[in-house]
C-alpha cells in the first residue's frame, strides 16, 4: 500500500508563480512546457527533495524527453538556468520571487535543486503502462509485436520504447527500421537498438532519409564482405573511398570485387589503399569490364617480358662497379620480383 505523506499546513497552501512569467512568456509557451514550468517552480519553491526528470514526466503524464525539451526552452528563455554536472543538472529560477519558506533548520533552502538525468532512462512496468496507453506507442509495439511474431516481455518493451524516447526516432522511421532489420534477418532487438542509435547519430528523422541511408549501406555490404570487414561498420575514410570507387571513378560493382580479390591476394589484409589505386589506374585506362581487365593483365605481362628480353640482352660489362653485394641466384630473384611488383604498383598509381 502506497504511503501517504501530508505537507506541514504551516507552510501554506498556495504558490507564487512570477507576473514577469505569466504575461510575457506562458502566452506563447507550449502547453506541455507550461505545466514543466509550474511543477519544478513548486518544488523549488516549497524548498522540497530534489526530485528527477523520470519524477517529473510520471507526474504530469509526458515523457522524459518531453520534460528535459521543456526545461531546455525555459533555459534559452532565461527563465531558469540549467548547469550540466556529470548525470546531473543544476537548476536555478533567475527572476525575482517570494523569499521561500525557512527549511527546518530555520535557515533559508538552497535555491539551487538538482534535477537528475540519467544518460539512457530506464523505465518501470507503470511508466510502460501509462506511456503504452498512447495510440501512437501502442501502434509502435503491436506493429513490432506483429512483425517479429512474438508477445514483447517488459523488458523488450522498455527497450522499443527507448527508441522513441531516449533515441529521438520517429514511429514511422522506427517502423521502417524494424522491418528493414527483419528482412535482412536481424531479428533481436539488442541488434536493433545499435541501428537505432547509429541512425539518431546520423540525424536521420524521415522515412525518405531512413530508406537513402540504407540504399547506401546496401552497396556497400558486398564490398566489405568481399574484403573480409563483416564485424563492424565502415570508417569515415572507408565510406570516402567506397564513395570514391562508385561515384567518382565510376567502376561497376563486378570491377570493385575483382579489386578486392587482388587486394587480399597482394596485401593478405582489406587495404583501402591499395585497393584504390587499383580501381584509380583502372578508371585511368578507362577498364570498365573484367574483359578490359584482362587485356590490361596482358599488356602488363608482355611489356615486362619484353623488359626482361631486354635486360637478358645488356649484361652488366665485365669489371663493372657494383653499388650492391653480391647474392645468390635466388636472392636475386626475389629482388627482381620485388622490383616488378614495384613497376606494377607504380603503373597502377
Amino acid at each position: 500500500m502506497p504511503a501517504l505523506l501530508f505537507q506541514n499546513p504551516e507552510s501554506g497552501f498556495t504558490t507564487p508563480i512570477p507576473d514577469d512569467f505569466i504575461l510575457n512568456h506562458m502566452p506563447a509557451a507550449n502547453g506541455n512546457y507550461v505545466k514543466v514550468y509550474l511543477y519544478v517552480f513548486h518544488h523549488y519553491f516549497r524548498a522540497k527533495a530534489s526530485c528527477s526528470t523520470k519524477d517529473i514526466a510520471m507526474a504530469l503524464g509526458l515523457l522524459e524527453s518531453d520534460v528535459l525539451q521543456a526545461l531546455q526552452y525555459w533555459h534559452e528563455k532565461r527563465v531558469l538556468v540549467l548547469r550540466q554536472d556529470g548525470d546531473q543538472l543544476w537548476l536555478s529560477f533567475t527572476l525575482p520571487s517570494p523569499t521561500p519558506p525557512s527549511g527546518p533548520s530555520g535557515q533559508s533552502s538552497d535555491r539551487s535543486k538538482v534535477v537528475r538525468v540519467e544518460r539512457k532512462p530506464g523505465y518501470s512496468p507503470e511508466e510502460i503502462g501509462i506511456y503504452g496507453q498512447n495510440p501512437l506507442i501502442q501502434d509502435l509495439f503491436d506493429y513490432a509485436s506483429r512483425l517479429l511474431g512474438e508477445q514483447f516481455s517488459f523488458p523488450n518493451l522498455s527497450l522499443l520504447f527507448s527508441f522513441y524516447d531516449y533515441y529521438r526516432l520517429p514511429i514511422e522511421v522506427i517502423k521502417f527500421m524494424i522491418q528493414h532489420c527483419v528482412e535482412n534477418g536481424n531479428r533481436s532487438l539488442r541488434y536493433m537498438e545499435k541501428v537505432a542509435q547509429d541512425w539518431a547519430d546520423q540525424g536521420i528523422t524521415t522515412v525518405e532519409a531512413a530508406k537513402s541511408y540504407v540504399r547506401r549501406f546496401e552497396v556497400y555490404r558486398p564490398i566489405l564482405r568481399a574484403l573480409g570487414v563483416s564485424d563492424r561498420k565502415p570508417g569515415q575514410a572507408e565510406t570516402e573511398a567506397m564513395d570514391r570507387w562508385l561515384y567518382q571513378y565510376k567502376q561497376s560493382l563486378e570491377l570493385i570485387l575483382e579489386a578486392a580479390a587482388r587486394t587480399l591476394r597482394k596485401t593478405g589484409k582489406p587495404s583501402f589503399k591499395y585497393m584504390d589505386s587499383i580501381l584509380r589506374s583502372w578508371s585511368q585506362q578507362q577498364v570498365q569490364t573484367l574483359d578490359d581487365v584482362a587485356r590490361a593483365d596482358e599488356a602488363f605481362a608482355a611489356q615486362r617480358q619484353a623488359g626482361a628480353a631486354n635486360t637478358a640482352a645488356s649484361p652488366t660489362p665485365k669489371g663493372a662497379f657494383h653499388t650492391y653485394s653480391r647474392r645468390s641466384d635466388r636472392d636475386y630473384g626475389n629482388l627482381e620480383k620485388q622490383a616488378q611488383d614495384q613497376l606494377y604498383t607504380q603503373r597502377q598509381g
